[in-house]
C-alpha cells in the first residue's frame, strides 16, 4: 500500500475543499491520502445545511472572512489557523475509520491528551469537544475529515456561527452545538507544527508503512475550485426558510414572522401591543428587502427614538446561548 501525504500550503478553503474532491476521483486501489490543510477565518458548513441559518453570512464576509460548503455532512464549524484540519481518502476496502481515528487518539496522546471518540462524530477531552469529524463516498472511494482545534479564537466561533433564539423553520439539517475547547487547554506546549509531526508519526506507528510526500498540484483542479467558490453551491441547496420570535419585553409584547430566501427578507410580519403602532408598522417597511442579519436589519431602521426596542427585537432573534 502506498501512503501518500500532502500538507496544504495554503489556507483558502476553497482550494482545500476542491482539493480534497479532486483527489476523492485520483485514489487508486492501492493507495491511501493523508492530507493535513488550514482554513483563515472561515465558516464551513455541511453539505445539506442552510447558510443563513448556521453562519452570520454578511457578518463573516464583510470582515473578510470565507462561507464555505463541503461535500460531507455534518454541522457547521469555524476554522481559523489555529484549527488543523486532517483527511483521510481510501478505497472502500481500505477505508478503516477505527484506524483512522486511531491515528488521531494516538497522536494526542503522544502529547499528553487524553482523548476519546465519543457520539457520532466527535473527539472529546474531560468531556469537552475537540474535534469534529465528517464522512462521505463516491463511487469508489471513501472520505473521513475532521478538525483539531488547537488555540482557536473561541469568541469568533461564537461570533460567526449562528445560534438563535428564533424558531426557524427549513429542510435544512442543523448543528449540534456541544461545548468545546482548544488542546492547547490540556497541554500548554502544544503548536501546529508539533501537531502535524506528532500526527505523522503517528500514521507511520498506526499503519506500519512510510508516508509518501507528495505537493499539491493545483493546476490540475482549477474548475473545482470554481465550483467551491461560487454562491450557488455554498448558498443555495438551501435557500429558503421561514423565521419567528415571540417574547415579551417591558415595553409590551412582540410577534415577528420573516420569510427568507437566499439571505434576504422577502416578507415581514410583526405583531406587538406597543403603545407605539407607528413604530411596528415603520419597522416592518424597513425589515423587508434587506439580509436577514443583525447588522443589516439595525442599520435598516435609524430613529432613534425607538432604537432600543429595536434592539430588544433583535436580541431575542439573535442572541447566542450559552456553550453555543
Amino acid at each position: 500500500m502506498k501512503a501518500i501525504y500532502v500538507v496544504s500550503p495554503l489556507t483558502n478553503p476553497f482550494v482545500n475543499l476542491a482539493y480534497e474532491d479532486w483527489m476523492m476521483d485520483q485514489i487508486r486501489d492501492d493507495e491511501i491520502l493523508f492530507f493535513l490543510w488550514q482554513n483563515q477565518h472561515t465558516v464551513v458548513i455541511g453539505k445539506n445545511q442552510n447558510a443563513y441559518k448556521e453562519c452570520k453570512v454578511a457578518e463573516l464576509e464583510s470582515a473578510g472572512g470565507k462561507l464555505a460548503r463541503r461535500s460531507s455532512g455534518g454541522g457547521a464549524v469555524y476554522h481559523d489557523l489555529g484549527n488543523l484540519n486532517f483527511t483521510f481518502i481510501a478505497p472502500h476496502h481500505r477505508y478503516d475509520l477505527h484506524k483512522q481515528l486511531k491515528v488521531i487518539l494516538t497522536a494526542l496522546n503522544k502529547l499528553g491528551i487524553e482523548a476519546k471518540f465519543a457520539g457520532r462524530n466527535d473527539i472529546e477531552v474531560d468531556g469537552c469537544k475537540v474535534s469534529g469529524n465528517a464522512f462521505t463516498k463516491r463511487l469508489n472511494n471513501s472520505l473521513h475529515h475532521g478538525t483539531l482545534l488547537v488555540d482557536v479564537k473561541m469568541e469568533d466561533l461564537a461570533k460567526y456561527l449562528n445560534v438563535s433564539k428564533a424558531k426557524m423553520q427549513s429542510k435544512g439539517v442543523d448543528s449540534v452545538r456541544k461545548r468545546v475547547a482548544n488542546l492547547k487547554q490540556f497541554n500548554p506546549d502544544l503548536t501546529i507544527p508539533l501537531l502535524i509531526e506528532t500526527l505523522k508519526v503517528s500514521f507511520e506507528e498506526v499503519y506500519k508503512t512510510k508516508l509518501t510526500e507528495q505537493l499539491m498540484d493545483t493546476t490540475q483542479y482549477q474548475d473545482r475550485v470554481v465550483m467551491y467558490r461560487s454562491n450557488q453551491w455554498r448558498l443555495n441547496p438551501i435557500e429558503a426558510f421561514e423565521a419567528q420570535v415571540e417574547t415579551k419585553f417591558p415595553w409590551g409584547e412582540v410577534q415577528a414572522f420573516f420569510h427568507v430566501k437566499s439571505g434576504t427578507v422577502i416578507e415581514s410580519h410583526i405583531y406587538s401591543d406597543a403603545m407605539n403602532p407607528q413604530f411596528i408598522e415603520e419597522l416592518k417597511k424597513a425589515w423587508t428587502g434587506i439580509p436577514f442579519e443583525q447588522s443589516a436589519m439595525r442599520n435598516a431602521y435609524t430613529n432613534p427614538e425607538h432604537q432600543e426596542m429595536v434592539e430588544d427585537i433583535l436580541s431575542a432573534c439573535f442572541h447566542r446561548e450559552e456553550n453555543a
